[in-house]
């Protein structure tokens, strides 16, 4: 599952990404205090990120398995110069989808431009499961 991951995302595929999570997943990401929880929301968030938000996305190396996983990535961030390091911090269910993903993005600067350009696409109403 990991591997289905790693290449959808990198192909700034939702849908791909999507497939390889579980209905109940619980996507929390760096932004956001509370996680977003099933997979209607998770979607939403995923198909606004990869529309673009985040681009020329470069999956690096791949970490761990069984109860965790690790993918790093490096991406651009809507128009901001250079480019931003990720890790996607991922927990499957029991032998199947993705249960928990967690998403880090740095620098500071880098991950400001994706919570407002997230703000500017997504407006009202939120996703489900958003505070």
């Amino acid at each position: 599952m990991l591997e289905r991951l790693a290449q959808a995302f990198a192909a700034q595929d939702a849908a791909g990404v999507a497939a390889t999570l579980a209905d109940d997943v619980t996507l929390r990401v760096a932004v956001h205090d509370e996680p977003f929880e099933g997979a209607a929301g998770a979607r939403q968030i995923l198909e606004t990120v990869l529309d673009g938000v985040l681009h020329d996305i470069a999956v690096g190396e791949t970490i761990g398995g069984g109860d965790a996983a690790a993918v790093l990535f490096t991406a651009q961030v809507a128009s901001r110069p250079g480019a931003a390091d990720g890790l996607l911090v991922v927990r499957p269910a029991d032998g199947g989808p993705i249960a928990d993903l967690t998403v880090f993005l740095r620098p500071l600067g880098a991950l400001q431009e994706l919570a407002a350009e997230m703000g500017r696409r997504l407006g009202t109403p939120k996703p489900t499961g958003m505070p």
